[in-house]
């Protein structure tokens, strides 16, 4: 028998797939399950133009969001068939929802657990919002990107603003939380802020934050670092980790190219929808985003469960052509899992 299928290795933050085991065997007998979290874009609107953002094209204005009794009806359909975990994000900054102290208010009401991406500036001299996020969130991540004044001004496409006082508030918020959310910092590494890389180590440590996740840009290309720049700042960063971080879990990811192409449909699609601020569901939130194809319907009609249980969702799966997939998607790494799940079941319990 080759090597290769005797060790098994696995990618240590796709392990939490084991707890939607269940819901995995479902998918793999051909059936739709419940979904393990949705992800909803609350949002079209953002108050940074950042250049390599992959939504500036099709961002709207200050009316592009999804009206809360739309918001209300989802999060009760979603409560009502027992998903517990919403991740907020964008699209737009979900923050920025008019909105947003009545839609976070209730997610505490309902009892659901978010998971939060966002830029942060709408928490700077908000403790309010601030203190009901550490009611419902397991964890916020915040896209930095930039962690000098100049460089957080450039790479977010900012004339003022004033990066301690974000600073600031993202200390507020690890000194108030207790053992959740888990508060994490983000940079894309590019040509705009390649300098910062280890600085973001640093005041990650500093902030006493739970994570840093430093990822190289994949696009736009004229802003994408070269390989041979990409190795010299890789190890730069282990160099710097060696000194001794031990309480900061530090992800590095590659850019998303040079991927070997994808041959098999993810079966992820089944338990990570997501649902636009037009009402549009998306059976994923990592293809080229807004692709009639990928679309299952809207939550404006008939609700989400409608249009998730029905044929056509079955079909809009079938239809995929896995060569279409982002190369490296994150998605990607929960496949090992799952074939572990598929050929290990028997003796899942036997703890």
């Amino acid at each position: 028998m080759p090597v290769d299928k005797i060790y098994r290795e696995f990618d240590s933050s796709a392990i939490n797939l084991i707890s939607a085991w269940e819901k995995v065997q479902v998918i793999l007998e051909g059936k739709i399950p419940t979904p393990e979290v949705v992800e909803i874009f609350p949002t079209n609107f953002c108050n940074y133009r950042c250049p390599h953002c992959r939504f500036q094209t099709v961002h709207g204005t200050e009316v592009s969001f999804m009206p809360f009794d739309a918001i209300s009806k989802l999060l009760y359909e979603l409560k009502d068939r027992q998903v517990k975990y919403i991740e907020l994000s964008g699209g737009g900054e979900p923050l920025l929802h008019p909105d947003i102290d009545k839609i976070i208010d209730l997610i505490i009401s309902l009892d659901l657990r978010v998971g939060l991406i966002t830029n942060g500036s709408m928490l700077i001299n908000n403790d309010k919002l601030l203190l009901k996020l550490l009611k419902c969130c397991n964890w916020i991540r915040f896209s930095i990107d930039g962690f000098t004044e100049e460089t957080y001004r450039r790479v977010h496409g900012l004339e003022d603003f004033d990066i301690e006082l974000l600073f600031n508030t993202i200390s507020k918020l690890v000194q108030k939380k207790n053992d959740l959310p888990r508060i994490g910092l983000k940079i894309l590494v590019s040509n705009l802020n390649q300098s910062d890389a280890i600085p973001a180590i640093r005041k990650a440590k500093e902030l006493q934050v739970d994570y840093l996740q430093l990822k190289y840009l994949s696009f736009p290309q004229e802003l994408v670092l070269s390989d041979k720049k990409q190795s010299s700042i890789t190890k730069k960063i282990k160099d710097e980790i060696k000194e001794g971080y031990k309480d900061l879990v530090v992800d590095l990811v590659p850019a998303y190219k040079g991927a070997p192409p994808i041959r098999q449909k993810c079966l992820m699609t089944f338990l990570h929808p997501l649902i636009d601020w037009d009402g549009q569901i998306y059976i994923c939130a990592f293809f080229n985003h807004r692709k009639k194809q990928h679309s299952i319907g809207n939550i404006n009609e008939s609700g989400f469960f409608k249009h998730w249980d029905s044929p056509e969702h079955m079909e809009v799966f079938q239809a995929i052509d896995p060569m279409t997939c982002m190369p490296n998607c994150p998605m990607l790494r929960y496949q090992p899992v799952i074939e572990f799940i598929q050929s290990d079941w028997y003796r899942f319990g036997f703890i």
